[in-house]
């Protein structure tokens, strides 16, 4: 599972149409944290400024969130002219698996069915589109709607968040954290397909160079799975 805290504050930049986000968190201590900052233009004189860190790492159970938001803050507030924060800094946890996703009358949606990408926090849409195929199911037929509806979810995202979660495992290592961040980042062309596949915009079937590290990815990840799990960086 991942954390993830987040507030609002005041910026001159309200209105930028993109996001920034930020893969190279540092906690007060400067130790990379698998995870990632972001800043959400709100377009209504405020940004949401958040972070996010994952389960996997070393040393979880003593991350203070408030402590990282604090870093991040005082890293892009320069950049984005912030004001104070204008309300507490709320946390909450993120779910990036489910032991059961459906039963006799009734399914499980979006975070409460683990529907939550474990390289960027994102869950909105997958619970807007989980619940939108849960309704059609329940339409057409609510006596087989639940099965139906697990293997509908299951075949649209569990290839994908199941790469995702052999990716959390695997930078929770803290030498692979390092490692991987300076290759994920180290070209343009290399971030652009980095943030393709953190934001599940391809697949295995993709073509291109994206679609091909996806593949790459998913067979390596398989592989690594059990020596990661086995090695988890202690929490």
């Amino acid at each position: 599972f991942g954390l993830a805290i987040r507030t609002y504050a005041e910026s001159p930049r309200h209105a930028d149409r993109h996001l920034e986000a930020c893969l190279t968190l540092k906690d007060e201590h400067g130790t990379a944290v698998p995870g990632y900052g972001w800043m959400f233009p709100a377009g209504d004189g405020t940004v949401n400024i958040g972070v996010g860190a994952l389960s996997t790492m070393k040393g979880f159970k003593k991350l203070n969130l408030n402590k990282l938001q604090e870093s991040y803050r005082q890293l892009v507030t320069p950049e984005w002219d912030l004001g104070p924060d204008l309300e507490k800094p709320r946390a909450w946890r993120l779910p990036m698996s489910a032991l059961k996703r459906h039963g006799d009358g009734w399914v499980a949606i979006g975070d409460a069915a683990g529907l939550v990408n474990p390289m960027n926090g994102e869950g909105i849409d997958y619970g807007l589109e989980s619940g939108m195929i849960a309704a059609d199911l329940f339409i057409a037929d609510p006596s087989t709607a639940p099965a139906m509806y697990d293997a509908a979810v299951g075949e649209r995202f569990d290839a994908f968040l199941r790469t995702g979660r052999r990716f959390s495992f695997l930078i929770g290592h803290p030498w692979i954290l390092r490692s991987g961040l300076r290759l994920a980042v180290g070209t343009q062309y290399i971030a652009d397909i980095t943030l393709q596949v953190m934001g599940n915009l391809v697949d295995s079937q993709t073509p291109g160079a994206a679609g091909r590290v996806m593949r790459l990815a998913d067979r390596t990840l398989a592989a690594a799975d059990p020596i990661l799990r086995r090695t988890r960086a202690a929490a």
